[in-house]
């Protein structure tokens, strides 16, 4: 009992901002449920396609740069005690985005309201602008590890979101409208920045070019893993029905959702990990890779397991009945879900070692693979070929990161010890 108490009290932060992460999970799986079972399967089907391209213009408008901010950040704050460099480079980043990808809707904004079959295209800019902001708040507090001040800025646009749905009468528009109300509450947390973290404008080329250099990588690779998603969307969309896209959708949302909490890993530990590398900890290097890692993928493994036994039930008891075939798509991503948080400890290595290019190079070839399968294996096995495209594109990128990094965290974790 004594050693589980030392245990807890020792990743007290680490389990608090993992079980907040977990409740925004939560508040967006009951709001996603409850939009599900207000839409018609095919409406449901047609917002998802909606949201896609919401998503796909996020991310080549913006979120390409945000996390330079937790990875270059992090670092400067190790080595300076501030992010005023990084802060200031990727404002003239942001700046130049802001302003192409405003021009661009300009300009296509009737190509963006023919493809969702609604006039939405001003209501999808505002959301980018608010968007934008969101993400930067958020990757700040990462990096000056306030993670629990990071998940309550989530949490307060979640919960706000999910009693809009509640108390309002909505479409597909409306919940455009709805997002753009609930996430601009965050601004407020504006307030919570430190002011020693940042100052006057300051300009240092070198670091400029790095960061920018990091950040376009990031769109190379990043967008690459918007457009799993994307691909399997659009090549259900053109061999099958809208029908199927709702179908596939549900199953896919409750994957990602738990997928993605893999990222919680990296977004909590990449300040401590860029820290280590940096002053060549290795002790602690080891610790993390040794002891940490193996302790979390037991832990989700179990999970992934304990859900896949029961995803039929939580399937049809979260959507209804008229989704239970979402259940075996679900449960062949999960697989892929659990080599994900394999691969989430390689992604903290590639990202505190300058091996950012190589990071994106596996993204964008692991969708190239996705994209492709999922044209071969949807005529060949239906509505089950894009899911187990996707579980074996994310299987290839684990097992090439595990060739290429294990030796080489060996090599970090003994460099004092063997000197």
């Amino acid at each position: 009992m004594n050693k589980l108490s030392i245990f807890i009290r020792n990743r007290q932060n680490f389990i608090i901002y993992s079980l907040l992460k977990v409740l925004i999970i939560i508040l967006g799986l009951i709001t996603n449920i409850i939009i599900v079972r207000k839409l018609s399967v095919n409406d449901y089907g047609m917002f998802s396609v909606a949201l896609m391209l919401v998503g796909l213009i996020t991310t080549f408008g913006f979120s390409w740069s945000s996390s330079s901010i937790l990875y270059y950040g992090s670092k400067e704050k190790a080595k300076t005690g501030t992010i005023n460099k990084t802060f200031w480079a990727r404002n003239i980043i942001i700046a130049v985005s802001l302003v192409i990808t405003t021009i661009l809707f300009a300009l296509f904004r009737t190509q963006i309201n023919d493809y969702i079959s609604m006039n939405v295209a001003l209501l999808v800019l505002i959301w980018l602008y608010i968007s934008v902001t969101e993400d930067y708040l958020i990757q700040y507090f990462l990096a000056v590890k306030k993670q629990l001040l990071s998940s309550m800025l989530s949490i307060t646009a979640k919960v706000l979101y999910l009693f809009m749905i509640f108390i309002f009468t909505f479409d597909v528009k409306m919940l455009i409208v709805l997002n753009i109300v609930s996430h601009a509450s965050v601004l407020l947390y504006i307030f919570g920045i430190n002011k020693k973290d940042i100052s006057k404008f300051e300009f240092d080329k070198g670091w400029f070019n790095e960061v920018l250099d990091f950040s376009l990588w990031q769109l190379f690779g990043f967008s690459g893993l918007y457009l799993i998603n994307f691909g399997d969307t659009a090549v259900i969309k053109h061999f099958m029905t809208a029908e199927d896209v709702g179908i596939y959708n549900a199953a896919y949302k409750l994957f990602n959702a738990i997928a993605n909490f893999a990222f919680v890993i990296s977004s909590y530990y990449v300040g401590s990990v860029s820290q280590y590398f940096v002053n060549n900890e290795s002790v602690n290097i080891k610790r993390f890779f040794y002891k940490e890692r193996l302790m979390i993928f037991g832990i989700s493994t179990a999970v992934h397991l304990f859900v896949i036994f029961l995803s039929k039930p939580i399937i049809t008891t979260l959507y209804g009945e008229r989704y239970a075939d979402s259940a075996l798509i679900f449960n062949i991503l999960m697989l892929g879900s659990i080599f994900r948080y394999l691969t989430v400890f390689y992604m903290l290595y590639y990202n505190t070692n300058n091996k950012h290019k190589l990071q994106q190079s596996i993204n964008i070839l692991r969708a190239v693979l996705n994209f492709g399968l999922d044209i071969i294996f949807i005529q060949l096995l239906g509505l089950i070929g894009p899911a187990i495209a996707t579980t074996v594109a994310i299987f290839s990128s684990f097992v090439f990161s595990l060739f290429y990094c294990e030796k080489r965290i060996n090599k970090a974790s003994k460099v004092v010890e063997g000197a």
